[in-house]
């Protein structure tokens, strides 16, 4: 599982941990939300933690679509390159390396 999985699982574990131990220690806990009043600490909880878990679905197609979108490109670039190389093949361009300021020297193959 990538590292991504696994923290996202620990996190969920966690938040629904905190909202257990919140129930169980004081189950009358209540936060005041503006426009509904008073509410349970828990509904807040479970609320942060399904909007967060939404916004991260949210997030993975616009992720997903960006890494596709550079895929392609990177397999256009491959196609692209290795076309060039077999062109390049048939040739068999042989260099034989040369320093400037000396002489070139005659081989076997010139005479």
């Amino acid at each position: 599982m990538r590292l991504v999985h696994w923290i996202s699982f620990l996190a969920a574990a966690l938040a629904v941990l905190l909202i257990v131990v919140v129930q169980l220690v004081d189950p009358a806990a209540r936060v005041a939300v503006p426009g509904l009043g008073p509410v349970p600490l828990y509904w807040v909880l479970g609320a942060v933690f399904v909007l967060g878990f939404v916004a991260g679905w949210v997030y993975l197609p616009g992720y997903a679509w960006a890494l596709a979108r550079e895929r392609r490109a990177w397999r256009r670039e491959k196609a692209a390159l290795e076309s060039e190389l077999a062109k390049l093949r048939p040739a068999k361009i042989e260099e034989v390396p040369r320093i400037p300021d000396r002489p070139v020297e005659e081989t076997a193959s010139d005479a």
